[in-house]
């Protein structure tokens, strides 16, 4: 019976360390938004930085790390300009455009590292979008359109860390 407890305990203990969210004590994004050649896109996307910082931590607020905790993430995005220039470059409107990036999440211990290249397409944004959008008035320089790629980004960031 003490066999029985002991195991009920450690296989609660076990469940409950696995099912814990990561928790974040740095999030910084690196983005050279000048090499946009589409001047209605450089107007709305200045702000890239700190609004995919901003929306990281919002999707991530109950797992931020207090600043002397040792055994939390620090992600690094570093956003592809050659891809967001190259796709916002066409006056199509936003079918062929993406939001990439390389995501660099820092865990403690390094042997549980992630590092991969994030592709938001537009078509995997438009969930993202207020109700009732009509998706054939945007544009890469909408706000509507800004907002939800940035959404779609952060969320699949976060996904991974939950």
């Amino acid at each position: 019976m003490t066999h029985l407890i002991r195991t009920t305990a450690l296989v609660t203990a076990m469940a409950t360390a696995a099912g814990a969210a990561t928790m974040v004590q740095e999030i910084d994004v690196n983005a050279d938004v000048s090499a946009l050649d589409n001047s209605e896109a450089v107007a709305v996307w200045t702000d890239l930085e700190a609004d995919l910082e901003t929306a990281l931590a919002a999707k991530l607020v109950n797992q931020i790390a207090e600043e002397e905790m040792e055994d939390a993430a620090e992600i690094d995005i570093d956003v592809d300009t050659v891809a967001l220039a190259s796709s916002f470059e066409t006056e199509m409107g936003i079918a062929n455009s993406v939001l990439e990036g390389d995501v660099s999440v820092d865990l403690p211990g390094s042997q549980y590292d992630q590092r991969y290249t994030l592709t938001v397409t537009a078509e995997q944004a438009n969930i993202y979008y207020p109700e009732g959008t009509d998706v054939t008035t945007l544009n890469v320089g909408s706000d509507v359109f800004y907002t939800a790629m940035v959404d779609a980004f952060a969320t699949h960031v976060a996904e991974k860390l939950k």
